[in-house]
């Protein structure tokens, strides 16, 4: 669906602010104009600066909550990372991206070896020598 991501919740709350600022900004020029303060068509221009920012922050906003964060395992594959110590069941101890995984590996490497993620076998990684 087009508009799935006006189901957010946080979506809709920021697109809610943004226009009760700018009724708000709205309100204060006519009340200027009102007074004289400003000529209406400083208002106008005011007005209607003051909408644009708005879309172009409710754009921005939009873009940035449709984005998927990028975390979790399936993040660090192709990373490039460096082993730190093998266990006694044969198993690598891995940093990437400053994070520690167990992982496998079918190339003999030794602590201090840059090695390249390439896969995940449930929690652990596949890991080939970079």
């Amino acid at each position: 669906m087009v508009f799935e991501w006006f189901r957010n919740e946080a979506v809709i709350a920021t697109i809610d602010e943004i226009i009760i600022v700018l009724a708000l900004i709205i309100l204060g020029l006519a009340v200027l104009v009102y007074f004289g303060i400003i000529t209406p068509k400083m208002a106008t221009i005011a007005g209607l600066g003051a909408v644009l920012i708005a879309v172009l922050l409710t754009i921005s906003i939009v873009k940035v909550q449709k984005k998927r964060p990028v975390i979790g395992p399936e993040a660090v594959i192709g990373k490039i990372g460096l082993v730190k110590f093998i266990s006694s069941k044969g198993e690598l101890v891995v940093e990437v991206e400053g994070e520690y995984w167990i992982a496998r590996t079918i190339d003999p490497v030794k602590p201090g070896d840059a090695v390249r993620v390439t896969g995940m076998e449930g929690l652990k990684l596949r890991v080939r020598k970079a």
